[in-house]
């Protein structure tokens, strides 16, 4: 199961599935914040992601 970990909404669902698709595998579009959501595949990546500021989603089971 794929999460988002770092969304500010109090009513998020935190789910990879039920975002928007984006502009390639690796992001998505959440219709509640109007934010764009990344997919880190590993620890450095969603390290990143989350300093530079932006919405991050992850596997459970990998992070």
């Amino acid at each position: 199961m794929i999460t988002i970990l770092n969304c500010p909404q109090p009513d998020c669902d935190a789910s990879w599935d039920s975002l928007s698709e984006g502009d390639n595998a690796y992001t998505r579009f959440c219709s509640s914040c109007f934010k764009k959501v990344l997919l880190a595949k590993d620890e450095k990546t969603k390290e990143d992601y989350i300093q530079s500021g932006v919405l991050v989603a992850a596997p459970c089971s990998n992070l």
